[in-house]
């Protein structure tokens, strides 16, 4: 057995699985819903390993050690099929695969060709979907047959950053799942238990994390991505105090590199940068312990001091809405410089 299936946190997804497949209760769809990296795919892979697991009908949980646990873990188990951006991407020119933003319809006929047909050396058909939330109009529309008449030995697990942007019809017809952010403890411990990092290290990667259990791996491993971030979380923080030409020009460079195919990389700045003033404000409202960028507690002390709390709020909601704007196909250059012009301004009575 896997201790909590080899997932850091999550206990009571795991724990609900389980008593379901024990029980005889599994749904023959489900929705694993929450941000970017947090777990949501080693979970669809964990249920589909439990599902088909040689020893798993007692327990509930995979051994990790079979045939099918092996092979599900090495993505060559023939009754367990997997979809989303990267196979749509397979084939196709790196540049074009970057452009491309939706799930279209001949990646769901695909991934479901063979839906009625019966296992092929297993109980279950597990059929797996990433960026689920991605679907096109008639992507969506082509899957709606299946979730409403499913085989009776099929489970489909769709995996989505958010639920909200899927159609109402998908989300009614699966069991939801719904994954929240990792307490910074769990991550910490495991960063220290898997990664041997010392424990200020471990809480720092933590903290950064928020709540990503998969973040923080992935920056152990790449350090060069970790430092890179750290020095856009300084451009971040210094456009408050560049002349406007300055930080116009900035918006001008992600606007670019949105419209040709970047669009993760400039969500994930206005990400950052979001974090750095919910620290601001986190810092003046007197809760500091609740911050993300531990390691600047003193400057962010001071900023803390300069601007008033409102402002902060405001611009905080205002980098919301321009992502929302970016979603919605706003001009991401009159986006971005409009956030730019809601930018807090320093109090100078308080300096």
């Amino acid at each position: 057995m896997i201790e909590n299936w080899g997932i850091i946190g999550h206990r009571w997804a795991v724990d609900f699985l389980r008593t379901s497949l024990i029980g005889g209760r599994a749904s023959h769809a489900y929705l694993i819903s929450g941000p970017a990296q947090l777990g949501k795919a080693l979970l669809a892979l964990r249920l589909a390993q439990a599902l088909n697991c040689d020893s798993s009908e007692l327990s509930g949980d995979p051994c990790g050690e079979c045939r099918s646990c092996r092979q599900i873990a090495r993505g060559i188990q023939p009754d367990v099929r997997v979809a989303g951006m990267a196979s749509q991407a397979i084939g196709v020119k790196p540049e074009d695969a970057a452009k491309q933003r939706d799930l279209k319809i001949d990646t769901v006929r695909d991934w479901l060709a063979d839906v009625n047909l019966k296992p092929y050396e297993s109980r279950r058909r597990v059929f797996i979907l990433h960026d689920a939330e991605r679907l096109n109009e008639a992507a969506a529309n082509a899957m709606l047959k299946t979730l409403e008449e499913p085989p009776p030995y099929a489970t489909l697990v769709l995996v989505a950053n958010t639920s909200g942007e899927l159609m109402a019809t998908i989300v009614s017809r699966c069991q939801p799942l719904k994954l929240r952010p990792v307490p910074r403890a769990e991550i910490a411990t495991a960063l220290r238990t898997h990664k041997q990092l010392a424990a200020e290290d471990a809480d720092l990667l933590a903290a950064w994390s928020g709540g990503r259990p998969g973040w923080a791996f992935q920056m152990v491993e790449t350090p060069d991505v970790l430092a890179a971030q750290q020095e856009q979380l300084e451009q971040l923080i210094g456009l408050a105090n560049v002349p406007r030409g300055e930080a116009f020009r900035w918006a001008e460079e992600q606007a670019k590199a949105y419209r040709s195919g970047e669009q993760a990389k400039v969500f994930a700045a206005l990400a950052l940068w979001q974090s750095w003033w919910r620290d601001v404000m986190l810092t003046a409202g007197g809760v500091p312990g609740q911050i993300t960028h531990i390691d600047m507690r003193n400057d962010l002390a001071k900023l803390a001091r300069s601007y008033r709390i409102a402002e902060v709020r405001d611009f905080i909601a205002k980098l919301d809405a321009t992502a929302q704007q970016l979603r919605e196909n706003v001009n991401p250059q009159l986006a971005l410089e409009n956030a730019l012009l809601h930018l807090p301004q320093i109090e100078t009575a308080r300096r």
